[in-house]
């Protein structure tokens, strides 16, 4: 069985217990006003519904899913079932103190606790919406453990449809061309919503409850670069809609906004559109500079790998896969990777010494660093420090592939302060009520390093809360 990472080294007693609840019944059936049609809006609308309330959500753009629609759409949890038979040792412990390891201390344990404690019931509650994953496990990019589930279909454009169409069935609106522009507040209670439409206010949007699910603000390079200098100039990997509008709205009601300066970047490509994805799978890539040198162990957390990256000549770097790693890719990195070829940003080669000369670095030099990887791989030992189960998949299948990166705008870990019950709270620590947030408008969860894979999952799991708390109800895990 694996052991577990020796870096963890914070007791698993910090971790609170989670306890135990149930959804009750209830006859009035509450107007719950969702904003935002991403991961957390969709789970958010159909826990409520399934808690009893009337729901309806508003999207600002004209297309449903925001940043989801083109994520990755890997979710991390433990899962028993998959790991077991790779003799994967895994629990939501374990999950919960990497998660505060990774985040250098800085999340709440109670926040990290729920996402960690409901990540397998979340898991099982997509299911029983009709999202399928994969039947293999892995670790995918800056996620440390190998908890990382598939989606059947690539990308998030399989969580989009299936709970969209949920959401239809369930009778619950989602309008688009919909922004929320403020909050009708008395006596720090929410009452209603203010929208526009088309550049017409509508009339205010009476609700019993609203939840704030519109995501984060890292299309927003101005307030990336307020909070992080070294992010300027620098493209964004998602849809240019996550420019955090809302975070100002709800800070005029005397919402608390954390952790804004706590900003991800993540590998995308140096020149064109197309963003290919060689490093998802950690087993099957390799990253080397301009030099054809590695120069970080490719299983770090993100920010190691981000500042690493910044530290080399020109701030970017060449992602190395192999046939074997190409095509296990989802599709859509697949097509990314032949829209590369295209544009110039990705080269393709049936030799590791064509690849070197397509990439302008020495042929000597890049063709020794591949085969010092190689040897590791068979001797289960990284002298640049990868762990001995990322040391799997050697780079020996032509053709290779090496796709020019450098780091992206990725996903911004500040935003609302939230309690474990997804309740918006004030400065002073007391909640606003009727007023909720869920997914990457939040912060406090990631503290200043999110783990690959953990964003999905934040979402759906404080999505699922923050919708049965919108109802009346409460939902909470079982360790």
């Amino acid at each position: 069985m694996m052991n577990r990472r020796t870096l963890v080294k914070a007791s698993l007693g910090m971790i609170p217990l989670v306890v135990a609840g149930k959804l009750g019944a209830a006859s009035y059936r509450p107007h719950v006003v969702v904003i935002g049609s991403g991961a957390a809006g969709l789970a958010a609308a159909l826990s409520a519904h399934e808690a009893g309330a009337d729901v309806e959500i508003l999207e600002k753009m004209p297309v449903i899913g925001g940043n989801t629609l083109v994520s990755s759409g890997v979710i991390n949890a433990p899962d028993p079932e998959r790991q077991k038979s790779a003799g994967i040792d895994d629990s939501p412990s374990l999950f919960a103190l990497q998660t505060y390891e990774s985040g250098h201390r800085k999340g709440d344990v109670r926040l990290i606790n729920e996402m960690a404690f409901g990540a397998l019931d979340t898991l099982r509650w997509l299911e029983s919406y009709g999202v399928a994953f994969k039947s293999g496990i892995f670790q995918v990019y800056g996620g440390l453990w190998p908890r990382s589930h598939n989606p059947v279909i690539s990308h998030g454009r399989g969580y989009v449809n299936i709970l969209a169409g949920a959401c239809e069935k369930a009778g619950i609106p989602i309008k688009t061309e919909t922004e929320v522009i403020g909050f009708v507040v008395d006596q720090n209670r929410v009452l209603a919503v203010r929208a526009r439409r088309a550049g017409a206010d509508l009339p205010n949007i009476s609700a019993d409850a609203v939840i704030i699910a519109t995501g984060g603000f890292s299309a927003n390079s101005r307030l990336c670069t307020k909070y992080d200098p070294r992010l300027e100039g620098l493209s964004f990997t998602g849809r240019s809609s996550a420019t955090g509008e809302i975070l100002e709205v709800v800070e005029r009601i005397g919402a608390d906004l954390i952790g804004m300066e706590d900003i991800q970047c993540n590998l995308g490509p140096v020149s064109g559109h197309h963003r290919t994805g060689f490093h998802l799978d950690v087993t099957r890539y390799i990253l080397v500079n301009r030099e054809g040198l590695r120069f970080v162990p490719e299983d770090g957390a993100r920010d190691t790998i981000r500042d690493a990256i910044f530290s080399q000549p020109g701030r970017f770097a060449f992602s190395i896969v192999d046939s074997d790693g190409f095509q296990v890719m989802p599709s859509l990195f697949q097509q990314a990777g032949a829209m590369g070829i295209r544009e110039g940003a990705t080269v393709r080669a049936d030799s590791l010494e064509g690849l070197a000369r397509a990439m302008d670095v020495n042929p000597q030099v890049f063709i020794e660093t591949v085969e010092s990887y190689n040897r590791a791989v068979m001797e289960g030992y990284d002298p640049k420090g990868r762990e001995k189960w990322m040391l799997v998949k050697r780079l020996e299948k032509p053709p290779f592939y090496a796709a020019k990166v450098r780091m992206s705008v990725h996903y911004t870990m500040g935003g609302i302060r939230i309690d474990s019950g997804a309740r918006v709270l004030r400065k002073d620590g007391l909640p606003i009520h009727g007023l909720y947030a869920a997914g990457e408008t939040t912060g406090g969860i990631h503290g200043e390093n999110r783990l690959g894979g953990n964003g999905l999952l934040d979402a759906f799991v404080f999505g699922r809360i923050a919708g049965a708390g919108a109802a009346g109800k409460s939902l909470t895990f079982v360790r």
